[in-house]
């Protein structure tokens, strides 16, 4: 067997298939596309606090083998310069500009789920799980708000693989330099006319470089941070909020529980992105030579961290495969960890908690439709394409 996260298999339901690798072969070898994978949780643990020997420095993408990272996008650096550049980012995502977020949030997630309340059937993702992620991120960064549903799109696309082949879909590519020269028009905006958004944080900072000189993010750098931060923000709080609608839909005890206890809705996302994470795997080049379970991963390979694995790992979580919310909470990776951890979670578990209780209180008894349930297929990211939703009347 070979571990390929790209193919359709992986996508549909890769569980079983980690499950036999974490027991039969915790460190694998992909000859054909000549990388290794890493799956039980303290490896991947291990691994994301180790930066020095799992670098960051040719991103995600396990096809690449030379090409350093985009400029600008810090999942693709390693320290000390991560560190300086996380540090300008982080002034967008302060507890402070977090919380005055949630307003605005509500009332964005109110403004797109009132208009449904009267429809009988309807897609939940394309209504509302990947538009409303995209409005606060958007307004976050500094999107215009007519423009916001286009850069989705773009996004969608730019991360978007063939589920038959694998290889980026048609048109992702172009997708993606529209979704950066948009980036690029705005950028241009904000120098002439600063506001209050992120953009404009990182196009006016100043930051001391690794070599002591005092500089500015350049337009390339810029560009990079706000592209990643719209493209992820958006996607990977999608996914979750379309794996909690169907995840819950299959436990109807648990999901009534959370509506007559809405303080146990932090808890419920949570366990929901340990039992599904939306982010499956993390791309890292080993930085020396590794010895992992009597398999030699020679100083630059590609590796994989297979966070999607290591969440469900029987070594570290007991009933891995059941969703529970009263489990011990304890470590935990569907953010990353170490020089790598989610710089958005704070605002995705805010979204997220916003958007359940608001749908719990418009549609409390939905339902799926299972058999028309579809899937993304994208780079690392996993989640559902079509929720087909059905909000069920009280008599």
């Amino acid at each position: 067997m070979i571990y390929d996260p790209y193919s359709r298999e992986m996508q549909h339901d890769p569980y079983p298939t980690y499950r036999r690798f974490r027991d039969e072969e915790p460190c694998h070898y992909n000859p054909k596309m000549d990388f290794y994978a890493l799956f039980r949780f303290e490896d991947v643990w291990e691994a994301s606090l180790d930066w020095q020997g799992y670098s960051s420095r040719l991103g995600h993408d396990l096809s690449n083998r030379d090409q350093p990272g985009e400029p600008g996008v810090i999942i693709s650096m390693d320290p000390p310069r991560q560190n300086v550049l996380r540090k300008l980012v982080a002034k967008g995502f302060t507890p402070a500009r977090i919380d005055s977020l949630e307003a605005e949030m509500r009332a964005t997630a109110c403004r797109l789920l009132d208009p449904l309340m009267d429809r009988e059937h309807f897609d939940i993702q394309a209504e509302f799980g990947k538009k409303y992620p995209m409005e606060i991120i958007g307004a976050l960064v500094g999107f215009p708000e007519e423009s916001r549903e286009m850069f989705r799109e773009w996004s969608d696309l730019a991360l978007s693989r063939d589920p038959d082949t694998g290889q980026q879909a048609p048109g992702a590519l172009e997708a993606g330099v529209k979704a950066r020269d948009f980036v690029r028009e705005i950028l241009e905006e904000r120098r002439r006319a600063p506001q209050d958004d992120l953009m404009t944080i990182l196009a006016q900072s100043e930051y001391q470089d690794t070599d002591g000189q005092t500089k500015h993010l350049t337009d390339a750098e810029v560009v990079g941070f706000i592209t990643l931060l719209g493209q992820a923000g958006a996607e990977t709080t999608a996914k979750l909020i379309g794996n909690a609608l169907v995840y819950l839909s299959r436990e109807p005890s648990l999901r009534q529980r959370i509506w007559d206890e809405p303080h146990l809705i932090p808890q419920a996302i949570e366990e929901l992105l340990r039992f599904d994470a939306p982010s499956q795997f993390q791309g890292r080049t080993a930085g020396r030579t590794l010895e992992m379970h009597g398999v030699t991963i020679p100083e630059g390979a590609r590796v994989a961290l297979v966070t999607g694995a290591a969440c469900r790992d029987e070594r570290e979580f007991d009933r891995p495969d059941t969703i529970d919310i009263d489990r011990p909470r304890n470590r935990q990776l569907y953010f990353g960890q170490g020089q790598h951890f989610c710089l958005g979670k704070s605002l995705a578990r805010l979204e997220t908690r916003i958007a359940l209780e608001e749908l719990g209180e418009r549609f409390p008894n939905y339902a799926i439709d299972e058999d028309d349930l579809t899937r993304t297929y994208q780079a690392h990211v996993r989640g559902f394409a079509t929720v087909p939703f059905r909000p069920q009347r009280q008599a």
